[in-house]
């Protein structure tokens, strides 16, 4: 493989890498903000309905 073809290889491993963190962090953000509504909600005297499934969070 010749030097120009080790870089793209470097950069598409490093878009996965990138990928895979936002993910890890947009799920972590989502399921506290899920959290919280869910908490407001109980707080106002009403009852959340939520399932949660995975790294996905489904309302």
């Amino acid at each position: 493989m010749s030097n120009n073809g080790k870089v793209w290889v470097m950069i598409g491993v490093l878009m996965v890498i990138i990928g895979v963190v936002f993910q890890i962090i947009f799920s972590i953000v989502s399921e506290k903000q899920i959290n919280q509504l869910v908490t407001n909600c109980e707080n106002d005297g009403g009852e959340a309905i939520v399932e949660k499934g995975g790294h996905y969070n489904i309302i």
